[in-house]
Order: structure tokens, then C-alpha cells, then sequence
């Protein structure tokens, strides 16, 4: 599972702002709508917003991960988006949330859906990968942290030659 098999660099928002939850799911979704087509903003929007109603997303540590399931064909789609100052997003720790990962899972795969989620919490509980995203000038630089995060953990997991 690599990130940029989801993340395409025009979805990733590196000036995230809103005055509320819905205000910054719908920055964060827009571009996903006009990547993907198809796939409606405003349902989406919804999806998220009814998600974020039933609990938060935001899982501490400046991250949340906003994500619902829609009919998506068979593939996973992902944004991101960056506020370095921090939003506020309901944290579970009570602080402004600065990384958000959005995912949109396919409906008829949610064995998919959490691997992604499980994916994107592992590696996010690297607080150098966190400083590095929130110090990326670039949609290619995110992806290249992300990137170069998701390497180490592969090298670190892999069997060693005998």
C-alpha cells in the first residue's frame, strides 16, 4: 500500500482553512470531486459531514482523518490537507487539528477501507513524518515524505537475508 496510489497531488490543500467542520470538509473535498468523476461534491460533503455527526475523526496529535464510503468503482481515493496554525475539528485531545487525510472507500469494499485507515494511522504516529508535512512547501513535497515514510517502514519490515 503506497499513498500515492491514492493521493493525486491535486488533492492535496496546503492552506486548509474553515471556521467549522463543515467549512473545512468542504475545502478538503472539492478538489476530490473535481478529480474523480462522478463522484458528486455535494454527496460527498455529506457522507463526511454525516461521518464527522456520528464521531470525530480527529484522532489526536494534530490528525484527522475524515472519511466515509461511496460508490467509487473499486478504487480508494485520498486528500490531503495542511493548516500549520491548526483548526479546530473536535480532537479527542482537545487541540486544533493541523493534518487531514480524506479518504472516500469504495462501499463494496470495506476491508479495504480499513487497511487505508490502519495504513494512514501507523504512519502518522511518526512525529518527525507530522513535522515534515507541516513544513512541506509543495504538493510534491508532501508526497515525497510521505513516500520516503512508507519505504523506511517497508525496509524495516522486511526479512533479512541470511
Amino acid at each position: 500500500m503506497r499513498i500515492r496510489e491514492i493521493l493525486d497531488p491535486r488533492r492535496i490543500v496546503l492552506d486548509l482553512a474553515g471556521a467549522n467542520k463543515k467549512e473545512i470538509l468542504t475545502r478538503l473535498s472539492a478538489p476530490v470531486s473535481e478529480t474523480h468523476i462522478g463522484l458528486e461534491h455535494r454527496k460527498l460533503l455529506s457522507v463526511l459531514v454525516e461521518r464527522e455527526e456520528t464521531s470525530t475523526t480527529a484522532i489526536a496529535d494534530g490528525i484527522a482523518i475524515p472519511h466515509g464510503k461511496m460508490p467509487t468503482g473499486d478504487e480508494v481515493i485520498c486528500a490531503f490537507g495542511r493548516s500549520r496554525d491548526g483548526l479546530e475539528f473536535d480532537s479527542v485531545d482537545g487541540n486544533p487539528t493541523q493534518l487531514f487525510f480524506l479518504l472516500v472507500s469504495p462501499e463494496q469494499h470495506p476491508s479495504l477501507h480499513l487497511r487505508w485507515l490502519a495504513h494512514l494511522a501507523v504512519l502518522l504516529k511518526n512525529p518527525q513524518l507530522r513535522q515534515n508535512l507541516l513544513e512541506a512547501k509543495t504538493p510534491d513535497d508532501v508526497l515525497a515524505i510521505l513516500d520516503a515514510e512508507e519505504e523506511a517502514r517497508a525496509k524495516d519490515s522486511a526479512p533479512e537475508d541470511q
